[in-house]
């Protein structure tokens, strides 16, 4: 067979040979597929990168791949053939809807996904546990390649492994791969369609090897020894002195496990502020510089003037706080990629089981930082339904990327000039979310879902790494990306519609002329007899307890498309200009001294920015999130009710905040 039938495809002069059996034709039609499954934390996904060449999420702790990621394999590689991940499994009895889904498709039972090959990823470091999956996986009558990672681990403890060998007792090829750097990629495929060509068998060493598990692991144990595959350059390392023994007496010490943790996130979050002001100050003179070109080049006019400040400076109101987004992903994925987050989910088992949560409720909280939609998916991966759905019910109080622009906007605003303190004040906002979400799943849990059986966290600490910087900035960029794509369009449309609103007003609303001409039925208009003003004043009345005015309301409205839109309203409604100058300095003076009409009392205050960010902090102004979270609990009863009551729950405790500060002398 070769290389062209191999990758499934075949020309159209290339008619099929009579006498060639069905099962190549159907191969030449269409490419191979092959899965990559495993244990968690094996290495899969960072292998389905290096194989791809893509940017798939991988992280150190279970519960990130909850659902089924594609790709193809490089060029260089040679012909053409699809990877699915498979989200990992600890054992052919699937435990999650994430397991069974594998299990599924390895089993030949998924209605659509019926792979050709699979490639079995083994860590190195634990092949007793980790072989007794992958003969689960020799039992499915389907070529496989077993790829072995964690080899940098395995070299720390002093062993290594001779692939030839251990192939030889098992029946099956082997070949050591690092998924983080490439090294292997290549070879795992072109062993995978030597494999594809030969006849399948099952009887294989591996595919022999009991279900039941005493057994198994004894069976697994001889094969080992009688192989001699495993060699050990010099006495083995006692785990009590390995360094992620030494790291891990200091890190989940009962008194420094949890000092060590909140530093560790304030310094994260506080960084966010001082690290990306370069970026952010670049960012914002290129949208300006551009703003203003669009100026100079176009006629003036309505239409220049919309391109200028509607759209190049409404979208660059949001995009200079894009910088801080970056390093927060990047940060978070550097405590992914080290394995530190695991033993964040285990410091905060013990608490939040006594509110009623999972310690696997902290990886899908955590992810909430990101973005609350992934974050609802990853609450899968929690095995009891009624911790699963407390989790979903918190994720929304968790401050996600969305929220960052706002903050930082708000905190710029409260205190100007003091980044250091801002940085310190986003920290304690980050780190509050996760304190007042388990305190909401605790009364919850209390007085609606009552708890009826106890739930135990069995859960893999990896080996620390050191994260590469390659495979860190890409998955980095990735999940920037992400975000760009999902909030993009709607920050460009939104703001787009907002200048238009803001910029134009029924005739009807208009002052009369000097001449007494009628005003059109739609004519340019300032902003006091806009079509914005016309819907913030309507508004306005259920505003004034949280201290602020229409504009601030169409703001407010605008938010539940995206919340990042807040900010480049504010920038429309008040008129910044986009004209070369520090725009975020001219939309932090605006709305310092804006107004409410007819008087000099100011909008923004200390009690009303107080005020908003509370509401910023617990409502629930993102639309696709409750779609996906009726999705997943398969009700709108519980969407719409998370929906009504976090939005009305931050009305009113940013009104209680906003009259509680005033009435003890704090405007």
């Amino acid at each position: 067979m070769d290389k062209n039938s191999l990758a499934g495809t075949v020309t159209p002069s290339e008619a099929p040979d009579e006498a060639e059996p069905e099962s190549k034709r159907d191969q030449k039609a269409k490419p191979l597929t092959a899965c990559l499954a495993g244990v968690p934390n094996a290495g899969k996904t960072a292998l389905m990168n290096a194989l791809t060449g893509g940017s798939f999420h991988t992280a150190n702790y279970p519960g990130v791949t909850v659902t089924i990621s594609r790709g193809r394999t490089r060029a260089e590689f040679g012909p053409e053939m699809t990877l699915i991940d498979l989200p990992g499994v600890h054992s052919a009895r699937a435990a999650s809807p994430e397991e069974e889904l594998s299990c599924q498709v390895l089993e030949g039972r998924h209605p659509s996904i019926h792979p050709d090959a699979i490639i079995a990823v083994v860590d190195s470091t634990q092949l007793e546990r980790h072989l007794k999956f992958a003969s689960f996986t020799a039992r499915r009558g389907k070529p496989l390649v077993l790829a072995l990672t964690m080899m940098d681990m395995l070299a720390r403890s002093g062993q290594s492994i001779s692939a030839n060998k251990l192939a030889e007792a098992l029946g099956v090829p082997v070949v050591c791969v690092d998924g983080r750097t490439g090294w292997g990629a290549e070879e795992v495929i072109s062993t995978l369609r030597r494999e594809i060509e030969k006849p399948v068998t099952e009887d294989s060493a591996l595919a022999r090897i009991p279900d039941e598990p005493v057994a198994a692991y004894r069976e697994i144990r001889h094969l080992l020894d009688l192989s001699g595959a495993i060699k050990k350059s010099r006495p083995l390392v006692v785990a009590a002195d390995s360094m992620t023994e030494r790291i891990d007496r200091i890190v989940l010490n009962r008194y420094l496990g949890f000092p060590i943790f909140f530093t560790i996130l304030v310094a994260l979050f506080a960084s966010i502020f001082w690290a990306a002001q370069p970026f952010m100050d670049f960012v914002e003179w290129g949208f300006a510089q551009t703003g203003a070109l669009a100026l100079r080049l176009l006629p003036e006019g309505a239409l220049s003037r919309f391109i200028a400040e509607g759209l190049i400076g409404g979208v660059g109101s949001v995009a200079v706080f894009f910088p801080q987004i970056i390093i927060l992903f990047f940060l978070m994925t550097l405590l992914e990629d080290s394995g530190y987050l695991a033993r964040g989910a285990a410091l905060v088992d013990r608490p939040l089981s006594r509110l009623g949560l999972h310690g696997r409720s902290f990886v899908p909280m955590l992810s909430g930082f990101a973005c609350a939609i992934p974050a609802v998916l990853a609450a899968r991966t929690i095995p009891q339904r009624r911790e699963r759905l407390l989790t979903i019910w918190i994720i929304p109080l968790m401050s996600c990327s969305a929220r960052l622009p706002v903050y930082a906007l708000l905190l710029a605003a409260l205190l100007p000039g003091k980044a250091g303190r801002a940085g310190l004040v986003l920290a304690g906002i980050y780190i509050s979310s996760l304190l007042v979400g388990a305190l909401t799943a605790g009364l919850i849990g209390r007085f609606v879902l009552r708890k009826q059986s106890s739930s135990m966290l069995a859960m893999e600490m990896p080996l620390y790494r050191k994260p590469l910087i390659k495979p860190t900035l890409r998955i980095t960029w990735s999940r920037s990306a992400a975000y760009l794509k999902k909030a993009g369009m709607p920050i460009v449309l939104i703001s787009a519609f907002l200048w238009l609103l803001s910029n134009f007003g029924p005739g009807a609303r208009q002052p009369v002329s000097e001449s007494g001409a009628r005003p059109a039925l739609v004519t340019a208009s300032d902003l006091d007899h806009s079509f914005a003003a016309g819907i913030g004043q309507t508004i306005e009345p259920a505003l004034k307890p949280m201290g602020v005015d229409w504009r601030v309301g169409v703001g407010l409205i605008s938010a539940f498309a995206a919340r990042e839109v807040f900010v480049s309203t504010m920038a429309i409604v008040f008129h910044v200009a986009d004209d070369g100058e520090n725009q975020q300095a001219g939309l932090l003076e605006n709305i310092r001294s804006a107004t409410f009409a007819g008087t000099s009392q100011r909008v923004f205050t200390t009690s009303s920015i107080l005020g908003l960010i509370v509401f910023f902090f617990f409502s629930l102004q993102c639309l696709s999130t409750v779609a996906v979270v009726k999705s997943e609990t398969g009700s709108w009863k519980m969407a719409g009710l998370q929906l009504l009551f976090y939005t009305g729950l931050g009305y009113l405790l940013s009104s209680a905040v906003v009259q509680g500060l005033r009435l003890v002398g704090i405007e």
